[in-house]
């Protein structure tokens, strides 16, 4: 059975000073703010994965820049994704995945993408020409707009 763990407060965090080794502080359900022999203080969120029931730790940040109440949030946000059996790294990474596509899925690098691929068929020097002029007219207007917009 989990120990009970009196949750954590502004001021003990405040309050922790760094030792010769890193330790922890726990709030509790899984929750902990690791502090570092250096004096760093990082917010911890130790769990059971999902499908292969290993333990893990995912960070959430350093304390100041993530506040106590963040750190709960996202330890509860973490907690509900496993309840629905997703892996919140695996989670977080897909994510940011699907981020990084839709940045990329622009018209502008589209456009890059297709002239690069239109300059390597060999066009002439007038063609390409006319297809800059094209590109800068467009491009100015549809630059940043995201191509899965309607």
């Amino acid at each position: 059975m989990p120990k009970k763990v009196t949750p954590m407060t502004d001021t003990q965090i405040k309050n922790a000073k760094p030792q010769s080794k890193d330790y922890p502080i726990y709030d509790g359900n899984g929750l902990l703010l690791l502090i570092k022999s250096t004096g760093a203080k990082i917010w911890q969120f130790r769990y059971y994965r999902p499908i292969t029931n290993n333990r893990t730790t995912v960070s959430f940040g350093s304390y100041p820049e993530v506040s106590l109440q963040q750190a709960r949030k996202q330890r509860d946000e973490a907690r509900e994704l496993i309840k629905q059996g997703i892996d919140p790294q695996e989670h977080k990474a897909e994510q940011e995945q699907l981020q990084q596509e839709a940045s990329n899925n622009t018209f502008y690098a589209m456009a890059q993408k297709w002239f690069k691929f239109k300059t390597e068929q060999g066009l002439t020097t007038f063609k390409i020409m006319k297809l800059l002029i094209i590109k800068v007219s467009l491009c100015s207007l549809l630059l940043d707009l995201p191509i899965t917009n309607q």
